[in-house]
């Protein structure tokens, strides 16, 4: 009789050691599952506060565009302009940091090729500009890649698959990739270029110093990669907005000494509405016709391509938001690339500082 109280006592135990293992276990599931349901809807709080700023932004954009039109003055400039900001404010239980850029103030990299003859083709000034401006804002520590990744970066465009110059690469050279030999669709593919190693992506981080604290910060200084964007093939670069490392890089070519601080002078209290204003400044005096025609067709005064940066902060965590704004001539403004990103620096300066 004792020993069947013991078994007994034992099943009593080890059903009750199940069913405690089984309600820890019950509880641990229910916990997990409302934690990660309260990280998915404070996410999503997150996101709707960014398309809200968003939406914000394209309206900005759309009354600055209209503005315009009624002055009869299609302009865009770092200095008048509504939307240079940066802007910052609270809602509700969130801080709402936000920063616009002018895209065709930056270097585009499709304008490395021509379309001709059916083919997309290797522009030379437009590499040799290119290559200066790497040489201008690379780390002092490796502007020795300026010309292999100017190179490189034109091969990657091209429709050929023959390496031009000792330095370029084509197919040949990447294992696991293909080259485009077409235009990018975001500079991002900067980045798997074969001079781009490992050596050099350090060393521009490490210059670029990032600042996780980005939504107290009021950025003002460019980092390498606010130099660069992909946008279509005959974008004109805006004069107005363009940094100065941009503008002397476009302009090296013809030898135009001073043309850029000139620039970057006069569109502080008196933005450009023409470019003909800037193909008879003196230091472009030497141009010959066909210079000045080219110029006259790759430099402009306004914008159709901005970059919306969305910080959101609230007490659950930090989220940004990248948005890509095509506000053409004629037709709709349209959001052509939207992104979530880490917050890994601080916001992109606003319109392109100097």
């Amino acid at each position: 009789m004792g020993k069947q109280h013991g078994s007994a006592l034992v099943v009593v135990l080890l059903i009750f050691a199940l069913a405690f293992a089984l309600s820890v276990e019950v509880v641990y599931r229910q916990h997990r599952v409302q934690t990660r349901t309260a990280n998915l809807l404070d996410w999503d709080y997150r996101y709707q506060y960014a398309i809200a700023a968003e939406t914000l932004a394209i309206q900005g954009l759309i009354d600055d565009f209209e503005d315009d039109q009624r002055n009869n003055e299609l302009v865009d400039d770092c200095s008048k302009e509504k939307w240079a900001g940066p802007f910052s404010f609270p809602y509700e239980d969130a801080i709402i940091s936000a920063t616009v850029q002018d895209l065709q103030g930056r270097f585009n990299l499709n304008s490395l090729v021509v379309f001709s003859n059916n083919e997309y083709q290797r522009d030379p000034e437009a590499i040799a500009r290119f290559e200066a401006l790497l040489a201008g804002v690379l780390p002092p520590s490796h502007t020795r890649y300026a010309s292999a990744l100017a190179n490189e970066m034109a091969d990657w465009l091209d429709t050929d698959t023959l390496v031009n110059g000792p330095e370029g690469a084509e197919d040949g050279e990447y294992r696991l990739r293909r080259t485009p030999n077409q235009p990018i669709l975001d500079e991002s593919e900067f980045r798997a270029l074969r001079s781009f190693d490992a050596e050099l992506a350090d060393a521009i981080n490490a210059m670029q110093k990032p600042q996780p604290q980005a939504t107290t910060n009021n950025p003002t200084t460019l980092r390498f990669w606010d130099y660069f964007t992909a946008l279509p093939l005959g974008t004109t670069l805006n004069v107005n907005t363009a940094p100065k490392a941009v503008l002397e890089a476009w302009l090296a070519p013809y030898n135009a000494q001073g043309a850029a601080q000139t620039i970057i002078q006069d569109r502080e209290t008196n933005p450009y509405t023409d470019v003909n204003t800037i193909l008879a400044l003196p230091a472009l005096s030497q141009l010959t016709p066909d210079q000045r025609s080219a110029l006259q067709a790759q430099l402009g005064v306004g914008t159709s391509y901005f970059q919306v940066m969305i910080d959101v902060a609230m007490p659950s965590g930090l989220s940004r938001l990248v948005t890509r704004i095509q506000r053409p001539s004629q037709g709709d403004t349209r959001v052509f690339s939207r992104s979530l990103v880490p917050v890994l620096s601080a916001l992109e300066p606003a319109c392109n500082p100097d």
